[in-house]
């Protein structure tokens, strides 16, 4: 069998939860799957995990639209028999060559909820193409339960088609018992032994600017660990960074710009507790992460998140900023509860794993012909 993959998300220099899913999917099928044909398409080389004879890759330097075509055009010469689209809609939308998988991670662009944390353009893109898509699918993933009852209301095609795989989070996420490793990576960011983490876009989605509005509420009670907030620069950013100025905390919420996945592990490990305030989230990746590491985490009661902590989490609504600020206090002065939280989350972060989401991905795959 012949299986093509899109492959060029992964060209992008910092990686957020699409693009750590498409490497892991690649690095777990290349161990698993010996017998069928892999073709990986690229416009430029990136680094990849070792992979067997049976897969090759393709580097076909084009403009964005135009390459999707011609990927297309030369997966069908071949006579690919499955094309597997993870992180774009585009070439899903205009293929009419090939039986396809596509992912969905999650259906933002229609939300209301969400109008004003995304660009327009983004929103517009998606909801042009994502119909397309699902017509032409003859499977779609969708990476939670919540994500595929969101799909199916927007898209009730989708319903026969549909299948939901959880994602995992790759074994460095762990409980780290080497304390001097940890100093280390604390000290090669300038950061404190004590801290409220945060991992995420620093976008609007994330609800920083709540969050932020929230710890100037317990820093003004009394005496609090700094806040970090670990991730890159998305859209709409600069409220987020002005309110920090406007409230005075320049010295106690610190941004770190992204960190590599080597080194997050051990913030996470080294973080009093994990603060997930989301308005919306396909699956939540960081939290799983969080509590792989044993952080105990504070998340919302929203969308996907408590599909992914089950009753591992303390849940706030998102747009209560008293919620938000009694689950920190309680969690901050609770050590006993943070114990708990850590030893639950760890079971809770062991029911995920890539084994499990490869293989069902593979079937998915190989059911379709």
């Amino acid at each position: 069998m012949r299986i093509a993959i899109d492959c060029h998300t992964l060209e992008i220099t910092h990686w957020a939860g699409k693009e750590q899913f498409v490497y892991s999917l690649i690095e777990q099928l290349g161990k698993i799957d010996l017998r069928n044909n892999y073709c990986l398409y690229f416009r430029r080389k990136v680094s990849l995990p070792q992979l067997p004879k049976n897969w090759r890759c393709k580097f076909i330097n084009l403009p964005t639209p135009l390459w999707h075509i011609v990927i297309l055009l030369d997966a069908w010469i071949k006579k690919t028999n499955v094309f597997f689209i993870p992180a774009t809609y585009f070439l899903s939308a205009i293929n009419f060559l090939i039986p396809s998988v596509i992912v969905v991670f999650d259906l933002t662009p229609f939300l209301s909820k969400t109008k004003k944390t995304h660009k327009l353009k983004v929103r517009l893109l998606e909801k042009m193409f994502l119909g397309y898509s699902i017509k032409r699918a003859k499977r779609i993933i969708a990476i939670s339960d919540n994500t595929k009852q969101d799909l199916i209301h927007f898209f009730p095609i989708a319903k026969q088609k549909t299948i939901v795989v959880p994602l995992a989070v790759h074994r460095r996420y762990r409980v780290i018992k080497d304390k001097n490793a940890i100093r280390e990576i604390l000290k090669k960011y300038n950061l404190p032994n004590r801290f409220i983490l945060f991992v995420g876009t620093i976008e609007p989605r994330k609800n920083i600017v709540r969050l932020i509005r929230t710890y100037a509420i317990i820093v003004k009670k009394g005496e609090a660990p700094p806040l970090i907030l670990v991730g890159k620069k998305g859209w709409n950013y600069r409220e987020i960074f002005k309110i920090v100025k406007d409230l005075a905390l320049e010295k106690k919420v610190i941004f770190t710009g992204y960190i590599s996945d080597h080194d997050l592990p051990y913030l996470y490990n080294a973080a009093d507790l994990f603060i997930y305030p989301s308005l919306y989230e396909g699956f939540g990746l960081p939290l799983l992460e969080a509590m792989a590491c044993g952080t105990p985490v504070i998340t919302s009661n929203v969308s996907s998140l408590p599909e992914v902590v089950g009753q591992s989490a303390l849940l706030i609504n998102p747009n209560n900023i008293s919620e938000i600020s009694d689950a920190l206090e309680r969690l901050l002065s609770d050590s006993v509860l943070r114990e708990r939280l850590s030893s639950v989350g760890l079971k809770q972060a062991e029911l995920f794993s890539w084994s499990k989401t490869v293989e069902q991905v593979l079937k998915i795959i190989t059911d379709v012909t």
